[in-house]
């Protein structure tokens, strides 16, 4: 198996609901299985507790200065369309084609936005989120991982 296929696989396994998984293939085996581990929920809860310390040490002082500016940083995060897959991206529906999206167009929820090709598979990339393209992050043709991003929505 070459390693764009295997890489495929293992993202597809990552989205199934399916514990263990063989595939044999001229002579090669190969088997995936999952594990139920906490270990990454584990690992995020202590990079959490760290924000508490700050307002720990403040609250002899100006406790009240220092939770004003965490909320106001949370509702401007930036909003992102994500891959949700490995494979090459293609932001036409074919060479030819205009582009699905370009800078500037409003997007609504579920709205095409691309398609990702893997193992001769293409897939639909579609917005979980609505907004004005700011930026597209990437090129077409281009090779994109599981949840990297995309487009850039203001």
């Amino acid at each position: 198996m070459d390693t764009q296929a295997l890489k495929a696989l293992i993202d597809l396994f990552g989205r199934a609901p399916l514990r263990e998984l063989e595939i044999s293939e001229g002579g090669q085996t190969l088997k995936i299985t999952r594990s139920e581990q906490g270990a990454a929920p584990a690992a995020l809860v202590p990079s959490r507790p760290s924000a508490p310390v700050a307002p720990a040490e403040p609250s002899g002082g100006p406790a009240p200065s220092t939770p004003v500016p965490t909320p106001a940083v949370q509702p401007q995060a930036e909003r992102v369309v994500t891959a949700p897959m490995y494979g090459t991206l293609h932001l036409s529906p074919s060479p030819d084609a205009p582009p699905f999206v370009a800078v500037g167009d409003t997007l609504s929820v579920g709205q095409q936005i691309g398609l990702i090709e893997a193992m001769k598979v293409f897939t639909p990339v579609k917005t979980e989120v609505a907004g004005r393209v700011e930026a597209i992050l990437v090129t077409d043709g281009s090779e994109v991982e599981a949840d990297q991003p995309l487009m850039r929505l203001s």
